[in-house]
């Protein structure tokens, strides 16, 4: 049997606004246990995905532009900014078709840890490691 993405996708998606802020998402990521979220403008089109790698880049921004003592200052500023202008806008998804083998490859020549599953422009689902992981170890 043949494992594909609508097999294995968390079909629950909750996505992010381009106008929410930074500090806002922190807060879901940490309260949720979610490490990756699909970005949507306001007609729910897929405009990006912002990840806990790309909050650690802030935080490392905001470390190489200020006096260390001062780091919690300057993040400060940061997390009221915009997702819009710290998501990653190069975003690879997936279909509902896409094998479990291609899934993985994809995860490891593009580095990334999840991939949101389209279908007629909309997000249906999402892919993550977990997912990964969870089926590889169900199916025997």
């Amino acid at each position: 049997m043949e494992i594909k993405a609508n097999d294995i996708m968390s079909d629950h998606v909750v996505v992010i606004y381009e106008d929410m802020l930074v500090r806002q998402v922190a807060h879901l990521m940490l309260r949720d246990r979610v490490s990756t979220f699909p970005v949507v403008n306001k007609d729910i089109g897929l405009t990006g995905i912002i990840t806990m790698t790309d909050l650690f880049l802030i935080i490392n921004k905001a470390a190489e532009q200020q006096d260390k003592s001062d780091l919690f200052a300057v993040i400060s500023e940061f997390k009221n900014m915009q997702v819009g202008d710290v998501m990653s806008r190069n975003v690879v998804s997936i279909t509902h078709n896409t094998s479990l083998a291609e899934i993985i490859q994809l995860m490891l020549q593009k580095q990334m840890h999840s991939f949101p599953v389209m279908e007629d422009g909309k997000i249906i689902g999402i892919v993550s490691r977990h997912d990964i992981l969870n089926a590889i170890y169900a199916y025997d």
